[in-house]
């Protein structure tokens, strides 16, 4: 019986949900960056980062510093360096960026910061897949459990960005 009592709790350990997935990680940013060179747009060297997000919402204001940290004075990504510049999302129609990363969890305000985006014709990236989904953002970027690009076609083309071919065969366009 006492091996049997180990074994049980070894087995139990399967049977219980998995933790959920943790924030944003360095393999997020990397995919990003990587994304963001197969765009027609796709800016070179160092890459001003807005990295939009509310300061009275817990979560993108936690993810939004979670992104800073990781950026740090600067994050390679593929060909190009990241350089992170936090805005509040009621200051993002003043911003300026190469890139705008909306942080998760902004609902109606991701629209608005990827409105400014799109005026610019900058990239609009998040990892919030619902906002890439819903148009808010041009794109959205998820490393765990497995890589997914998803890119909405009418948001892109509002902004003015296209895919190179081969890159496109590789996501999802919605």
């Amino acid at each position: 019986m006492r091996t049997r009592i180990p074994l049980i709790f070894a087995l139990a350990g399967f049977l219980l949900p998995a933790p959920a997935l943790a924030g944003v990680t360095a393999k997020d940013l990397q995919v990003m960056g990587r994304a963001i060179a197969f765009s027609d747009k796709a800016p070179s060297g160092a890459v001003t980062v807005a990295i939009v997000y509310a300061p009275g919402n817990k979560a993108s204001a936690d993810e939004a510093d979670t992104l800073q940290k990781l950026m740090g004075a600067g994050f390679a990504a593929g060909s190009i360096t990241l350089k992170p510049v936090m805005v509040k999302v009621d200051d993002v129609t003043g911003a300026s960026a190469d890139v705008f990363l909306v942080t998760s969890g902004l609902v109606g305000d991701g629209a608005r910061a990827g409105g400014a985006a799109k005026t610019r014709k900058k990239i609009c990236v998040t990892f919030d897949m619902a906002q890439a989904r819903s148009g808010a953002c041009m794109m959205g970027v998820q490393s765990d459990p497995k890589v997914e690009i998803v890119v909405n076609k009418a948001a892109a083309a509002a902004s003015g960005v296209g895919f190179a071919a081969a890159f496109r065969m590789m996501i999802t366009e919605i």
